[in-house]
């Protein structure tokens, strides 16, 4: 009868260092960066709507446009008004 509780009591000894050891050796996760993970400003253009990156925009003055194009565009539909 001894010797079954010593076995007993080495399972469960040795079943404790297993788990203790699985928790411990994990790698913690890293920690998430704030500058990566952010999303750009974003800024919509004045011609079609669609929403762009800031530093992508064309800008002129207060207005932002997708693209040369499309400030073109509301250049001359404003010259024709």
């Amino acid at each position: 009868m001894n010797f079954f509780r010593l076995l007993i009591l080495a399972l469960a000894i040795w079943l404790a260092y297993r788990v203790i050891k699985h928790y411990l050796g994990r790698p913690k996760p890293p920690a998430p960066q704030a500058d990566s993970t952010s999303a750009p400003d974003m800024v919509r253009c004045e011609q079609c709507g669609l929403h762009v990156p800031k530093l992508e925009a064309v800008r002129d003055g207060d207005q932002f446009y997708c693209g040369k194009q499309h400030l073109e565009d509301s250049k001359k539909r404003t010259d024709q008004s």
